[in-house]
């Protein structure tokens, strides 16, 4: 599915991206999946965890008694996926997904809710039977939802309130509570070619798309946005001051509800070729994205994952125990008209009493003194028993940062109070 120049795909870790300097020393490593033909696209993976699928849009041939293809012959793209099995591998060939779904128009990205009981779909508006160019008027992409009832996936029906009639609309992508759709379209009312717009799902429906805004969108190209588990917003762009390639892959978020100066990801997620539709799975540490660096004719579903080392389940930080409550059953017999009981801590307390109970201010090495204290003249006339107490650190890592980190400033990170005997 192409549009003017550029390709329709749907397109502390986060930290470790943007330190990747390239695939030999990089945080990251990527495969390019087995699946992936250099005979055909496949592109827009998206996982459907109610079924361990991993669904793509891919032109192979979807079978059937009726061939649909483009007027140069190839077929028409179409929703394909793999089984995920237990060991995070997937098995064999690609089978068709929905084959309901199949018609004579072209597929396009694809998201589903997080019950993956419903589908939103990029499709040609009209389906003609034998689709001309992808440029042509009747050949509009809209977006289209579409129900899991009764086993099967109800007929797409086109989103009304998110299209915009004569314009492209399409690769929508689903917040993580589902009430917001970002999607790219050419609608006017933007900054260039192909914008980032939303429409938030209130009360049933969904309200009139609102434009991203400068921040995100460029007179260039932005689109195929993808929505991560914690909000963050993906998508590509070709804007040529900050890309190193045709389309790359950048980042941004919203921050005190203003979105943050997008960041492109560093190598190897971006090449010096197509890189789109980055979906992370989890904290980021793995995930998928499409690009045709491979044989740079045709796109592939590549999986990412982290190189660093995995780590069991983290234990809570032990504390120094600091507080204790000092008695002595022993102490001399007093008149306690003129003398009292007065304990002395070598951190500056005081405590008067046989018993006290004191805090120290942290780990360190004490002294403790227990003595008969003239009130009158404050003269110390015994020592009743004296002591070291010491207070020991406890033999663990202890690795201290700050709460809370701004954009484009260094974060400082402080392992002086780990401690190993």
């Amino acid at each position: 599915m192409k549009y003017g120049s550029i390709l329709l795909w749907l397109g502390l870790l986060l930290g470790g991206m943007l330190t990747a300097s390239g695939q030999k020393d990089s945080l990251y490593r990527i495969e390019r999946l087995s699946f992936s033909s250099i005979a055909y696209d496949e592109y827009a993976p998206v996982l459907l965890d109610a079924r361990n699928q991993l669904i793509f849009v891919a032109n192979r041939s979807a079978g059937g008694l009726f061939k649909h293809s483009t007027e140069k012959g190839t077929p028409l793209e179409n929703y394909f996926y793999v089984t995920r099995k237990k060991d995070s591998t997937f098995t064999g060939s690609p089978r068709v997904f929905a084959s309901e779904l199949v018609s004579g128009s072209n597929k396009g990205p694809m998201v589903f809710n997080r019950e993956g009981t419903k589908m939103y779909l990029t499709k040609n508006i009209i389906e003609p039977g034998r689709l001309k160019n992808y440029l042509g008027t009747n050949n509009l992409l809209g977006i289209f939802e579409s129900s899991f009832v009764g086993g099967r996936w109800t007929t797409p029906t086109l989103i009304t309130a998110i299209n915009a009639n004569g314009y492209n609309t399409c690769h929508p992508a689903l917040s993580p509570d589902g009430k917001r759709m970002y999607f790219a379209s050419d609608r006017p009312g933007g900054f260039g070619r192909m914008d980032l717009w939303y429409s938030d799902f209130v009360k049933g429906q969904w309200t009139e798309p609102k434009n991203l805004g400068p921040v995100i969108n460029t007179s260039f190209n932005e689109v195929y946005p993808t929505c991560g588990p914690d909000g963050r917003l993906y998508f590509s762009s070709n804007r040529p001051d900050k890309t190193i390639g045709k389309l790359d892959i950048f980042f941004s978020e919203l921050v005190n509800g203003q979105w943050i100066e997008p960041r492109r990801l560093p190598e190897p997620f971006n090449s010096r070729y197509n890189d789109l539709c980055f979906v992370p799975e989890g904290n980021g540490d793995r995930g998928f994205f499409s690009s045709d660096r491979y044989d740079r004719t045709t796109s592939d579903v590549f999986y990412f994952s982290t190189t660093e080392p995995k780590f069991g389940a983290p234990e809570p930080l032990k504390m120094p125990r600091l507080c204790y409550t000092f008695f002595e059953n022993m102490g001399v017999v007093i008149d306690t008209a003129i003398a009292v009981y007065e304990w002395t801590f070598s951190d500056g307390a005081r405590h008067r009493g046989l018993e006290a109970y004191h805090c120290f201010p942290g780990t360190g090495e004490y002294t403790v003194e227990l003595n008969v204290v003239n009130k009158l003249q404050g003269t110390i006339e015994k020592n009743v028993v004296a002591y070291y107490f010491p207070i020991e650190k406890i033999e663990q890592p202890w690795i201290a940062c700050p709460d809370t980190v701004k954009v484009n400033e260094w974060v400082e990170f402080s392992g002086s109070d780990s401690w190993f005997v």
